[in-house]
């Protein structure tokens, strides 16, 4: 008795001092909370579909020594466009990123961008992994990166006029995600209005832009875009997007070598792909919904009108590309990688 007595005080004294530990030092080797921070509303698919299960596949194979406390609908920092920032300057252990934001930093990953490399999401977010190692690491050497991935293709929302040829969109103001992308619209004979996506429900709303080149999902869930636009348009050849969840690498160095291990199993190539699988299936619910929504006119433009689109678009590609090299990135051997 006496000997089961003194065991269990062990233990008991044991557990009290890793509670207390964790308490009075939380940066301390026996627990740590980590804060992911990112802009959209708790309800958007990443949040429910990738940010919650990361949360919970961590504490579990941690036994809770790391855990992650979520910042959703900007709670740490206001707007998309700082995320990256914040998670060098450490404002959030975790963001998430687009990283078309801070297209100066990311000029080689923002290539998996242009219209046609992307067949889909899961077919983007490999080739980007298949290249990350021998020509896109060198852009993230500021931070420790979790997972990057490619979004679905965007496809074109307008306020009230159908499109379904290039002479269409002459003249037309659409929202870009990224300045990269200004050279494509030009090219379609459209006026660039580069954009947060936070801004984008008012801008189409009110008239500020008549169009927006944007994933699918932004029909509906968070942004709504079905409302304000009155056509949406499939099987346009649209460019891609790119996410990344970031973490700071001074919280990343913080961590011990086993939690490290951990978090590497959790991440990377593997959960950046299921993301982006996870993200697109809200891509294809919502162009399956407008196909049935009275207020919105399901339009799917022809093989031969996409390849127009496509065709249109290729001076302004080689533009983009002869922009790189001259700033002395390999930019044409990138890009022939990613279309293998």
């Amino acid at each position: 008795m006496v000997k089961f007595s003194t065991k269990f005080m062990l233990v008991a004294l044991f557990l009290i001092t890793g509670v207390i530990t964790c308490a009075i030092w939380p940066g301390s080797a026996w627990c740590k909370e980590l804060k992911l921070a990112h802009f959209m509303s708790p309800v958007h698919p990443l949040h429910q579909k990738v940010f919650l299960p990361l949360c919970e596949e961590l504490t579990k194979a941690t036994n809770g020594d790391i855990t992650i406390k979520i910042y959703p609908s900007g709670a740490l920092g206001k707007g998309p466009v700082q995320q990256y920032k914040r998670a060098v300057d450490g404002v959030a252990d975790i963001t998430f990123c687009i990283q078309s934001y801070s297209a100066s930093i990311f000029p080689r990953t923002l290539l998996i961008t242009q219209p046609g490399i992307a067949h889909s999401a899961e077919d983007g977010t490999r080739k980007l992994w298949d290249i990350y190692h021998s020509h896109l690491k060198r852009e993230y050497k500021a931070i420790k990166v979790l997972g990057i991935w490619v979004m679905s293709p965007a496809t074109l929302m307008t306020r009230n006029k159908p499109v379904k040829n290039v002479a269409d969109l002459k003249g037309m103001k659409i929202r870009i995600g990224s300045p990269l992308q200004s050279p494509l619209i030009k090219s379609w004979g459209g006026v660039p209005v580069a954009m947060p996506v936070t801004e984008t429900y008012n801008a189409l709303n009110t008239g500020i832009v008549d169009a927006v080149v944007i994933q699918p999902s932004a029909l509906y869930s968070s942004w709504n875009l079905a409302e304000p636009a009155k056509y949406v348009i499939d099987n346009f050849p649209g460019p891609s997007s790119v996410a990344l969840l970031a973490m700071n690498q001074k919280s990343w160095n913080g961590l011990s070598t086993s939690q490290q291990n951990v978090l590497n199993k959790l991440t990377g190539r593997e959960f950046s792909i299921k993301a982006s699988a996870k993200w697109a299936e809200t891509d294809i619910n919502g162009l399956e919904k407008s196909k049935t929504d009275p207020n919105v006119k399901y339009i799917k433009i022809t093989a031969s009108q996409r390849a127009a689109f496509t065709n249109a678009a290729q001076p302004a590609i080689n533009s983009e590309l002869d922009k790189l090299e001259k700033k002395g990135i390999n930019a044409r051997e990138i890009f022939e990688d990613l279309t293998k």
